[in-house]
């Protein structure tokens, strides 16, 4: 509103369900919808994703296909497919959902440590 002058807390950790949050991702069509990765830690055992739709003020713990092997660290979203988002944990598990978050499926192939993600045009 004010070209980031004033900032206002949403209180968002008290809704994770892990303290360590790292990637945070904003939906290319919507920008009321986030998407969030928290952990136990830094590297963490366990991982999830949140999903706002009310940017911030409510959220929800996504359902994952198998529990992550650490925290999520990060997201890429499709500038050209608003629903398509990628998601990945620091120790090489990466996530795909092609309905904004309402569904996950894990890839297959695992990684080695991953800091980064993004889609490529093509």
């Amino acid at each position: 509103v004010d070209m980031g002058e004033t900032w206002e807390s949403l209180d968002i950790k008290a809704n994770w369900p892990l303290p360590y949050a790292r990637g945070i991702a904003v939906k290319p069509d919507n920008p009321d919808v986030l998407f969030a990765g928290c952990g136990e830690a830094t590297t963490g055992e366990n991982g999830y994703i949140l999903r706002t739709t009310d940017f911030g003020v409510t959220w929800d713990t996504l359902t994952l296909p198998v529990q992550p092997n650490a925290t999520i660290w990060g997201f890429a979203t499709h500038a050209a497919n608003a629903d398509r988002i990628l998601a990945f944990s620091l120790f090489g598990e990466v996530y795909s959902s092609e309905d904004a978050g309402d569904s996950w499926r894990k890839i297959e192939r695992e990684f080695g440590e991953i800091r980064a993600i993004a889609w490529l045009p093509n």
